[in-house]
């Protein structure tokens, strides 16, 4: 006797399953018009706002924008230059009295520049290139008392022979240790 093949209304190779009829959907399969996803799959969007993604959870700063090593030497330079020219006229000077303001302007200016206007997101040095410091969870400003403790939190950048301060080179958030600590980051403005 020969083999003439299957048998008819018989699936090939002699089994299989039968068409998908509603229940659980062959291995891997998708089930059709919605229902239960296969294990480990994604259920089928139905409308509504898009499901999380991840980024930004809490209106924070989207990953892709921060701000580069070398605009942040840029805008720091800017902030204590006139610190700087002040500090070698009154050294060239040489008064006492001149002295005595000189360190005055330049904690009044301090006060002001990195701590008042810094926690309103931008010191002057940061207007000058174009950066903002925010609230990393937040995307918010960090408030005048938060743009104080992080500038003591610098001391951490600098203990450690300034290797804090090169941070933002391999960072991924381009964070400086203090930057860490705070949970703030410098954006574009």
């Amino acid at each position: 006797m020969a083999y003439q093949g299957n048998p008819p209304g018989t699936p090939p190779y002699g089994g299989g399953q039968p068409p998908y009829q509603g229940g659980q959907p062959p291995y891997g399969g998708q089930p059709p018009y919605g229902g239960q996803p296969p294990y480990g799959g994604q259920p089928p969007y139905q409308g509504g706002p898009p499901p999380y993604q991840g980024g930004n959870q809490y209106g924070g700063v989207p990953s892709y924008q921060y701000s580069d090593w070398i605009h942040r030497v840029g805008g720091y330079l800017v902030d204590v230059l006139p610190v700087i020219v002040v500090g070698i006229i009154v050294s060239i000077t040489r008064v006492t009295a001149l002295l005595a303001i000189f360190w005055l302007a330049a904690l009044g200016y301090q006060i002001y520049n990195r701590w008042i206007l810094g926690g309103q997101g931008q010191s002057l040095g940061k207007r000058v290139v174009g950066m903002r410091l925010v609230s990393e969870e937040t995307g918010q400003p960090i408030g005048t008392l938060n743009a104080f403790l992080r500038d003591i939190c610098h001391i951490v950048d600098g203990i450690i022979c300034y290797i804090g301060y090169l941070f933002p080179l391999w960072d991924a958030k381009r964070q400086t240790l203090a930057d860490k600590i705070m949970k703030t980051v410098v954006i574009p403005a």
